[in-house]
């Protein structure tokens, strides 16, 4: 037991602390200063009904004490548990929050992200609201806003319509997930439609097993009828600016065995792990998908990637992927006219224009080989490596293979190809291959079919190599 002299000293020196402590607490009404007076989401998906999709970016704000003495706060979320909007201060998540302690000069972190509900409009809705901050009586906001965006959902949807329309323009399409355009079914899609696709896109086997597919399935037919002044595009749901140009976002349209005659017209395809994929030959006379006029760009994996596939591609500019723009495996037939394959704007040291015919093991022996059919003709191929078109074949390519191309390649190909000019982009990193004066493509190309660019530009005789007609 303590004596009493020690007593006292103990409730003295617990006094004296108390009081410092006391001293060093803002008493007067204060002025928190914050590094956003608004925390803005631009555009926002609404909420797909029966579904937590989609969740917005994470937005932050720094709450600063600009005095030299330790506040406490008060916060509350004005809309409270029926806001569209979930906060977390300085670690702790809620609508209401009571003695924030923020030490002197010191700051805390404001999180916020958003769900918005339908708004059964066309057109973007702002949806707001905000945070107060209470300093000693003193009432501060910082203000919440975001444009909630009605869209036409597909999640996990099989296509089973024999002719499915995606023609009304008044909202985006949004595939969660996963879509499927089913066997023998044909899915078309008209002018100035809008897709944009969630970013990991899986289905489970037979045996739980979870396997990553596609975003759009094609079984059976794709028509993408895009114009010049509408073309359809497709993208990633991110919406915020950060995104405008980061491939991964999405996992692309994929073309299966039992697919026939898909085409895409007029396209805009960006932002993927792989623009287009297509598996096997076509099952009938016409090629399994036809590309015309379309734009596919900022892929993280493959541009275009056939599978012993089936491809006819006129008027269409492939640019700024990091493994390869056309990776044509195992075998295939391809076929491009007035195309533009370039990627100067990527770190990948490998050719990004490949083609093979040999299935190798893991020892890279080569344990089968698959019938191969190219034809390039009038088309550019371009990028900041030696070499950017990589081949592995059993045979030598036939003297037909590239006809009025230019090619960044220190390998020969005869029939009135150019080699190692720069073709005179007028600016390859904003993805704007159309040529400059003096481009060496200008009028050196061959006279085809084709009597329009990708902007339907008439072609000039003899027409310019590439997809864009000076």
């Amino acid at each position: 037991m303590f004596s009493k002299p020690i007593f006292i000293v103990l409730i003295s020196l617990i006094s004296i602390v108390s009081c410092r402590k006391d001293d060093n607490i803002l008493k007067e009404s204060g002025t928190l200063k914050f590094s956003k007076d608004t925390v803005y989401f631009d555009t926002v998906f609404t909420r797909l009904i029966g579904s937590p999709y989609p969740r917005s970016v994470n937005k932050q704000f720094k709450i600063r004490n600009p005095y030299n003495k330790t506040v406490n706060i008060n916060a509350r979320l004005m809309g409270g548990l029926s806001s569209s909007y979930r906060i977390n201060i300085d670690g702790a998540t809620g609508t209401v929050f009571k003695e924030i302690e923020i030490l002197p000069k010191d700051s805390a972190w404001v999180f916020v992200e958003c769900t918005l509900e339908p708004n059964n409009l066309s057109n973007p809705a702002l949806v707001r609201d905000s945070i107060e901050f209470e300093t000693n009586g003193n009432l501060q906001y910082v203000q919440l806003a975001a444009y909630g965006w009605d869209a036409y959902y597909f999640k996990d949807t099989v296509l089973a319509n024999s002719n499915e329309n995606w023609v009304l323009t008044n909202k985006p399409y949004v595939l969660v997930n996963v879509v499927i355009v089913d066997e023998g079914k044909t899915l078309t899609i008209g002018p100035g439609i809008h897709i944009y696709s969630t970013t990991n896109s899986f289905v489970f086997d037979t045996t739980g097993k979870k396997n990553s597919v596609n975003s759009l399935n094609v079984l059976g037919t794709l028509k993408v009828n895009g114009t010049k002044s509408n073309p359809v595009i497709f993208e990633g749901d991110r919406l915020d600016n950060n995104y405008a140009n980061r491939g991964g976002q999405w996992q692309g349209v994929g073309f299966f065995r039992s697919s026939t005659n898909s085409t895409i017209n007029h396209a805009i395809i960006k932002n993927a792990t792989v623009g287009v994929r297509i598996d096997s030959l076509s099952n009938n006379t016409n090629p399994k998908l036809t590309i015309t006029n379309t734009i596919i760009k900022n892929m993280s994996g493959f541009g275009i990637w056939g599978r012993t596939g089936s491809i006819l591609a006129e008027n269409t500019v492939v640019n700024n992927c990091e493994i390869a723009t056309f990776y044509g495996q195992i075998g295939g037939e391809y076929s491009f006219t007035h195309c533009t394959f370039n990627n100067a704007s990527s770190s990948g040291k490998d050719p990004h224009f490949v083609f093979s015919n040999q299935l190798r093991n893991d020892n890279k022996v080569v344990i089968k080989i698959y019938p191969l059919g190219v034809g390039f003709t009038n088309t550019i191929i371009w990028g900041n490596n030696e070499t950017e078109v990589g081949t592995d074949l059993s045979a030598p390519l036939p003297v037909n293979a590239f006809t009025n191309c230019l090619i960044k390649s220190k390998n020969s190909f005869t029939n009135n190809n150019i080699f190692n000019r720069n073709p005179l982009f007028e600016n390859a990193g904003q993805s704007i291959l159309k040529l400059k004066t003096g481009s060496p493509a200008i009028n050196a190309g061959t006279l085809t079919a084709i009597t329009s660019d990708i902007e339907e530009k008439s072609r000039s005789n003899p027409p310019d190599i590439g997809a864009y007609e000076f």
